[in-house]
């Protein structure tokens, strides 16, 4: 008899409770389950996790290195509080970013990708015409903007874009607060995709720079509103 050699794909390796619980935390902070203003103690979330202190703590400390939350000595942990200054900063970022990338894939982007962008824009109008889930939304509109960048095919870019993206996320929930912002977004996100369609670089650009102004208007009015 010979040793035959089989095919068989890697199997996946069981997530550690650190990575579990860094995932529901963060999750937790982006969805809104965990807010700003609260302290939350670690003890209290081992707990409701069912596991030790340790991987909590380890969850902890990498969520701090992203800035997402902050230490309190001997009370806990709170969610990182973003500013009104820490807001025009971020679309600061985010415009220089996306305005740049625009502007390079406007002659060339594939049709492939005007249909996947397309596709992503009708899922959004569906979760507002059915039942709305805002998260739902906020996950097609990180697949759409991350497709522009991605088809940039600068790599550093798309790291930096990735690195930013989720206190970007936090703004735009607040930013989807505001009455009827959600139609606005689905508006304003087919008027970027019909200007890339027709390859009309002015109007690109115009669609572009509304998007993003007036997301940071909105995002700027509730976080005045609820000081």
């Amino acid at each position: 008899m010979k040793n035959v050699s089989v095919d068989f794909n890697p199997l996946p390796r069981p997530k550690s409770l650190n990575d579990m619980a860094y995932q529901s935390l963060k999750g937790g902070i982006l969805t809104g389950k965990l807010t700003a203003g609260e302290v939350y103690s670690e003890l209290e979330l081992a707990r409701k996790f069912g596991i030790s202190r340790t991987p909590v703590r380890e969850a902890l400390l990498r969520l701090s290195a992203e800035n997402l939350i902050v230490f309190h000595p001997r009370k806990g942990m709170s969610v990182n509080y973003f500013n009104k200054e820490d807001i025009e900063n971020l679309f600061e970022l985010r415009k220089a970013i996306e305005e740049a990338t625009i502007n390079k894939i406007a002659m060339n982007l594939s049709e492939e990708q005007i249909r996947t962008a397309k596709r992503i824009i009708a899922e959004q109008e569906n979760f507002i015409k059915n039942d709305y889930d805002e998260n739902l939304f906020l996950e097609m509109d990180r697949r759409l903007h991350l497709l522009f960048i991605e088809a940039s095919g600068n790599r550093f870019v798309v790291r930096t874009y990735n690195s930013i993206r989720d206190y970007m996320t936090i703004s735009a929930k607040k930013a989807l607060m505001k009455k009827g912002r959600a139609h606005e977004v689905v508006r304003e996100h087919k008027a970027i995709v019909e200007a890339l369609s027709k390859r009309n670089g002015k109007r690109i650009k115009e669609a572009i720079k509304k998007h993003l102004v007036n997301s940071k208007l909105a995002a700027l009015e509730y976080h005045i509103e609820n000081l």
